[in-house]
């Protein structure tokens, strides 16, 4: 097992489903059921919610279907919001999608390099969408969510939710992600540690899962209260200072957010100390970025970078010196040709006391050479 796997096993997830109320709103699961669409699995906002659907803007018939939850005979408010995680990628360039709500068409949106917009349409039903997150390729990751007047929806009844790419012949797309708004809290532990308040403590994680109003959440390990922080929709991550155990033990957790609380177990281990050698590497690839006569400039500056640092950490430890390798001699010898006899001097004082060491290779080759070429480089 590596180590990053072992970072993540040792996990515990307890979550029960139910409706939010925001403000005079009653929030309900935006995705619960797939009718129709490509199935793709991708990131999001939220590290756990994985699998969606997919539409491009490519050919205008790119198309998915779903439904919602249905709505409760108990709803309270003008207006009932449907919420689901969403993601949108323009990077290609922007590109139009249309919503249908129970067959009827009602909005449009772009893919835009917008983090939060909307669009109302004529019965006074409102689409909007706010961006958690944006990746290195500029799409965005967030909510979206859709409120519907509550006399134009039914009781007992979900909506089919319809969205469409238009034809712009271009890869740009939407994500409806397979993720029901359920609150609850992910508890993790790490191999590690840390220090608070002078004492030693092992790390640990919440991802908590809101669906509701900003709030406080207290979270209890043994009846003992840990951590309290405030909360937003959506996701919320935090780090955790645990009891630091010496041998595996079993603690139980608590999360109390207003009137809803998850709780269970969680199993520590001790955690291992280990002692981490920081070495430094050099590497050569002559030729792999550019050519030879192009990247000689910059392996003869690594060398005077490599004699400064030396001359700037004489009075470090022995441990803490700066070391370096020249690990081929091919930059050597254009270094002991081309450089004053000042800064020569200065190579072979520090190759002498062992501070700059040069491997015997004259450049790294590949399986390519074979036995006679190694022994005679020089005749190609």
């Amino acid at each position: 097992m590596g180590y990053l796997q072992f970072l993540f096993l040792i996990s515990s997830m307890v979550i029960s489903a139910q409706s939010q109320t925001l403000d005079t709103e009653t929030i309900l699961n935006g995705y619960e059921k797939k009718i129709e669409g490509q199935d793709f699995s991708y990131q999001s906002s939220i590290p756990v919610a994985k699998e969606c659907l997919l539409v491009r803007a490519t050919n205008g018939k790119s198309t998915m279907e779903w439904e919602t939850a249905s709505v409760p005979s108990n709803i309270k408010g003008e207006y009932v919001t449907f919420a689901w995680l969403a993601g949108l990628g323009s990077s290609p360039g922007p590109a139009k999608f249309n919503v249908e709500v129970n067959g009827i068409q009602k909005f449009s949106f772009w893919t835009k390099d917008k983090n939060q917009w909307e669009d109302v349409a004529e019965d006074g039903s409102v689409l909007s969408f706010k961006n958690d997150m944006i990746d290195r390729s500029g799409d965005r990751f967030g909510f979206m969510y859709l409120k519907v007047p509550r006399e134009k929806i039914k009781k007992g009844e979900s909506l089919r939710i319809r969205i469409t790419g238009e034809k712009f012949e271009k890869e740009s797309w939407y994500m409806t992600f397979k993720f029901a708004l359920e609150s609850g809290l992910s508890f993790r532990s790490f191999p590690a540690l840390i220090t608070e308040d002078g004492k030693e403590k092992q790390l640990g994680v919440a991802a908590i899962t809101h669906f509701g109003n900003p709030a406080v959440a207290k979270i209890y390990i043994d009846g003992k209260l840990l951590k309290e922080a405030s909360i937003k929709f959506g996701y919320n991550y935090m780090k955790l200072a645990l009891p630091k155990v010496e041998k595996e033990k079993q603690v139980s957790y608590k999360l109390i957010v207003g009137d809803f609380i998850d709780k269970g177990k969680i199993t520590l281990n001790p955690v291992r100390k280990w002692r981490v050698n920081f070495v430094q590497h050099a590497h050569t690839d002559i030729g792999y970025t550019r050519s030879q006569t192009e990247i000689l400039g910059e392996h003869l500056r690594y060398i005077d970078y490599a004699l400064d640092y030396c001359d700037l950490t004489d009075n470090y430890p022995d441990a803490s010196k700066f070391r370096w390798t020249c690990e081929a001699t091919w930059p050597v010898n254009e270094y002991l040709r081309s450089r004053p006899s000042e800064q020569v001097e200065r190579l072979k004082k520090r190759v002498a006391e062992g501070r700059i060491e040069i491997a015997g290779m004259y450049f790294n080759f590949d399986e390519l050479p074979d036995e006679q070429i190694l022994q005679h480089p020089f005749s190609l």
